[in-house]
């Protein structure tokens, strides 16, 4: 995944609604686009590593280049944020999730968000879970009870919809990869229990 961030208030004047997504129609590819203020803009590309190379040194040039190569031709919006971004700053996120999840505590040391519990971004459920952790954690800490007691309570309370969001990930990135015509219809591509 490519995540980048442009500053334009005439690109930004074109997107009516907050979140755009476009998906390629023979799948594993997406450009997202989400309007954060009147001038700037989050964007990203997921993409199938298995069909799509980007050259793993990273460095603004290849990652222009390989957002050039695979999205320049999609729609004029696409193109021109791509033309008109900055890859200074973009990021490479490698997506990964672990096989079962660990513990959300190890004696006197609690995780949350992604330490206790990474998500695939397909989800987009990785910064409301980590706020629901801190939320649902400091209540608990709040009671005063046994550290330990606090925090295999806090853990009984997120690992069952952690869980879900893990199976719906899984479903979102196996849709993902499909066609466009093999692709379920009337879904929202994110992740909700």
């Amino acid at each position: 995944e490519v995540v980048n961030i442009i500053e334009n208030e005439e690109l930004a004047s074109q997107i009516e609604s907050n979140f755009l997504k476009f998906h390629h129609e023979n799948g594993g590819l997406t450009f997202g686009v989400l309007k954060l203020s009147s001038s700037k803009i989050l964007w990203y590309c997921q993409f199938d590593i298995s069909k799509f190379f980007i050259n793993e040194d990273y460095t603004p040039d290849c990652i222009k280049q390989f957002m050039q190569d695979h999205f320049g031709d999609w729609n004029p919006l696409i193109s021109s944020i791509i033309e008109g971004s900055s890859y200074e700053n973009a990021h490479i996120w490698r997506v990964y999730e672990l096989e079962e999840l660990n513990p959300f505590y190890h004696e006197n040391v609690v995780f949350i968000g992604d330490s206790a519990h990474p998500l695939i971004p397909f989800t987009s459920q990785g910064v409301t879970s980590a706020l629901k952790d801190s939320f649902t954690l400091t209540q608990l800490l709040l009671e005063g009870n046994d550290i330990q007691e606090t925090f295999k309570k806090y853990e009984e309370e997120r690992k069952p919809e952690i869980e879900i969001h893990i199976k719906n990930g899984r479903a979102l990135l196996n849709q993902f990869l499909l066609p466009l015509s093999e692709q379920p219809k009337n879904t929202l591509p994110i992740s909700y229990k």
